[in-house]
């Protein structure tokens, strides 16, 4: 007799027939359009390079670019740095007037030397910051792509210096956020941020020499116009002289007159795009000092952070975090170097007995004191870590394990003197604990601290508090 369930069961699984059905022609057509997609794209990349390079002559703006995006679609790059390269193309194309650009008027050679100059240096700059991002794609976690393409974008649309400070702190909030967010080895990651920090900070000089050249610009035309008015002054007292020639002092005058006109113009458009500089100068000075105060305080922060993910919270010990990474450390000079180091367990008796009948205060303010205790006995390059609830482990580098016996003995010794006074209760706490050395023939660390481990558990069948060595 088929039941209720019998008929949800067959529902279901008619359901899960369909959907996979569902799946397997979904699946065909993706496959249909990305061998669609593939074939385009083999094409484009096989075809257009060759066409390119045959219009890439020269050594202008627009030839490089086309040369740039030759090499770009051999190569494969990404869609973003093809997307920057189109955008380096489309500038080239309107400064040298390729193609149906709109007829400009022709500028006196002073503007076009300063918005050549400009252009360059906001070529170089975008260029620059893109090498940023994509040293930061070839590092940071995929999560965050959606903030860096973001700053890409903010980088292809920059026209003016007023860009270079927003889009440079951008960069430095999304670093400061993957170091926060990290858990990679914290000192590869303060190497990754000097790195990138070094490269910003480059850049920003780069800003400030082409500032003091603009500066030494100005400089240069103040002179130029001091020169010109003492021309100026000569030829009306010359025309003044000339009272014969009244044809010729009007003309002269008129001109005079004219070129006063202009240079006055001149003057004024000067102060202006000084003002201008000054005030993107000023940016700059203020951007650097705000960017190594973010420098100090990411690196202030990473070093807290650092301490906080290696640090055991209740007894201020090194965690199993900082265990494992240590004992990797000493396990590969082992093996290439053949240096040796020991491992001591430590593990307190009658743990669960001392936090049921005194509680989890007496009990954690025990763990406390074997840390308190142990550690004025180990040497500076020792490290005692907590491995886990009432379990301790010492790695001792270049040691053996009769040097590390005679450590671990008066460990022991130290940590049955420990007295708890608890509602007129004396409270005492021991360790017993197991002594292995790396040995030859071991590949891994875990062999040591299995020897370790079967140490303590013979020192509790002895009795607790004693060491033993494996």
């Amino acid at each position: 007799m088929v039941t209720q369930l019998d008929e949800k069961i067959a529902e279901l699984k008619e359901q899960v027939k369909k959907l996979r059905s569902q799946k397997d022609s979904l699946i065909k057509e993706l496959d249909t359009i990305e061998e669609k997609f593939e074939s385009q794209d083999r094409l484009y990349r096989k075809y257009l390079p060759v066409i390119i390079d045959t219009v890439a002559a020269g050594d202008t703006h627009f030839a490089r670019a086309c040369r740039d995006l030759s090499g770009a679609l051999k190569k494969g790059s990404s869609f973003v740095k093809i997307s920057y390269i189109f955008e380096q193309l489309k500038t080239a194309m309107i400064k040298e007037e390729i193609g149906p650009v709109p007829g400009k008027k022709k500028k006196g050679i002073f503007a076009s030397l300063l918005k050549s100059s400009a252009n360059n240096f906001i070529d170089d700059f975008k260029q620059s910051y893109h090498d940023i991002l994509n040293t930061l794609r070839s590092t940071l976690d995929k999560k965050y792509a959606s903030r860096m393409d973001k700053i890409t974008a903010r980088i292809l649309t920059a026209a003016d210096t007023g860009d270079i400070s927003d889009i440079r702190e951008s960069i430095f909030s999304l670093v400061f956020v993957y170091i926060s967010e990290t858990n990679q080895d914290r000192e590869k990651v303060n190497a990754f941020v000097q790195d990138i920090v070094g490269k910003i900070l480059d850049i920003e000089a780069k800003v400030a020499i082409s500032n003091d050249q603009t500066n030494s610009l100005f400089s240069s035309n103040s002179g130029f116009e001091i020169l010109l008015n003492s021309e100026m002054n000569g030829l009306q007292k010359t025309s003044d002289m000339a009272s014969s020639l009244d044809d010729l002092k009007i003309q002269i005058t008129e001109r005079l007159t004219s070129i006063e006109n202009a240079l006055n113009k001149k003057q004024l458009k000067d102060k202006a795009i000084k003002a201008v500089a000054e005030k993107n100068r000023n940016i700059f000075k203020s951007g650097f000092a705000k960017l190594k105060q973010e420098l100090h305080k990411a690196t202030q922060y990473s070093e807290q952070l650092e301490i906080k993910l290696n640090q055991d919270q209740l007894t201020g010990s090194f965690n199993r975090r900082a265990y494992d990474k240590k004992i990797e450390d000493e396990m590969n000079r082992f093996l290439r170097y053949g240096t040796i180091f020991s491992l001591l367990l430590l593990d307190a008796d009658h743990f669960k007995h001392i936090n049921d009948r005194y509680g989890h205060a007496v009990g954690d303010k025990c763990l406390q004191e074997i840390i308190k205790r142990s550690i004025p006995l180990l040497r500076k390059n020792d490290m005692l870590a907590r491995y886990g609830g009432e379990e301790f482990v010492v790695i001792m580098p270049e040691t053996d394990a009769a040097g590390a016996k005679e450590v671990a003995e008066k460990i022991r010794q130290t940590i049955e003197k420990i007295e708890f006074l608890y509602k007129n209760v004396t409270v005492t706490v021991t360790v017993s604990i197991g002594v292995t050395q790396v040995l030859e023939g071991d590949t891994s660390h875990l062999q040591i601290f299995e020897r370790a481990d079967v140490a303590v558990y013979k020192a509790k069948e002895n009795g607790r508090n004693q060491v033993l060595v494996h």
